[in-house]
Order: structure tokens, then sequence, then C-alpha cells
């Protein structure tokens, strides 16, 4: 009967704070999050022109791909990228080898700075958001020069009821990311972020 009460009292408190903990000890509302998502969230383009030239080359080395595993009852070995790459460098028309970023990239400081600048000093009090690398060469000096990144909003999304094993522990909330991208598309011109069209 004890075992009963207590359980009782843990799953009515589970849904008692379930009702409240979405908007408890948050510095931005739900909407003024999704807002600024909705305004800022997105990939932001510094070299149209390279950025080009790279779908172009992606798209070439991609068909070859797709070639080679129609003709070729084999894996793609490493001489075959040797190959490839031979024939289809990723290098830029300055020259330049281009770099497929990711979460581990390095950004550039100026690639901060332009987007913080368009985003906004009292934005960036309220949020400040995630920017991963997409595309980037480096100068001569060896510095990174960006091509393109994204920006990203997340929430914190909490799920409240018993989660977990005997081996890891349980717990009564679980937190998972829920990304906020906005899907939007910002052209560097005239040294100015510039809101295009999806399709272009």
């Amino acid at each position: 009967m004890k075992f009963l009460a207590i359980t009782l009292l843990l799953l009515t408190s589970i849904f008692l704070i379930a009702c409240s903990a979405n908007q408890a000890n948050k510095k931005i509302s739900n909407s003024e999050l999704e807002n600024l998502a909705k305004q800022y969230g997105g990939v932001y383009i510094f070299n149209q022109k390279f950025v080009n030239e790279i779908d172009r080359r992606e798209k070439e080395r991609s068909d070859y791909m797709d070639d080679f595993f129609k003709n070729n009852k084999r894996n793609f070995k490493r001489a075959d990228l040797e190959i490839m790459d031979q024939k289809l460098p990723q290098i830029l028309s300055n020259g330049k080898p281009y770099f497929l970023g990711g979460t581990s990239s390095k950004i550039s400081q100026s690639c901060y700075e332009k987007i913080y600048s368009f985003i906004g000093h009292e934005n960036l009090k309220k949020y400040e958001p995630w920017i991963f690398s997409n595309l980037y060469y480096k100068d001569k000096e060896g510095n990174i020069v960006q091509i393109s990144c994204t920006v990203v909003y997340e929430r914190v999304k909490t799920q409240y009821g018993l989660f977990g094993d005997e081996g890891r522990g349980f717990s009564f909330k679980k937190n998972s990311f829920e990304s906020l991208g906005g899907g939007n598309k910002f052209i560097l011109t005239n040294n100015k972020f510039i809101k295009a069209n999806k399709d272009k």
C-alpha cells in the first residue's frame, strides 16, 4: 500500500511538472525563438559564383560515381578516387581547393562578424544561434575563407515519463534538441546579406 501511494505521488508530480515545464526557466519564449529562426535561420552565401562552381563540380563527381557503379561490379577503391580527383578535381576557378564543411569545421572570424551584424545585437542577446560551415577554401596564408554556412536555432524539448534501464539508471525526464532551421537563403551582396528566393 505504501509503495502504491508513493507511485501515485510520483505520477501526479510528473503530470504537474509536464504541464508547466515548457515555459519554466527560459530566457526566450517558444514563439520568440520560432520567429528568430523564421527570420534568420538558413543558408548564408558569401560567394555565389563559387557556390555555383562547386554545385556543378559535385554533380559531375556524383554522375561519375553513378557511372562507375553501373559499369563495375566492385567497390570504389582509393585508386579509383585518385583517378576521379585527377579528372574532376575539387578546385575553384581561383586555383584553390575547396572543402565541404561539417559540424567540426572551423568558421572564419569574419563569417561570425558579418552574420552577427546582420542578425543584430538585440536579437543575439535573446538567443545566439549555431553556425555551421558548409563550404570554404583556404588562402595562401592558410586562413579559412568562407563560401557558405548554415545558421541554426535550437530549442530543448523536454519529455516527462520513465526513461532509462537498469544499466544506465532511470530518470523521469529526457531532454532532446529540436532544430529550427528557418529554411532561408541569404546572399552577400555589396557586403550586405540579401534574402533570396528559395529556388535561386
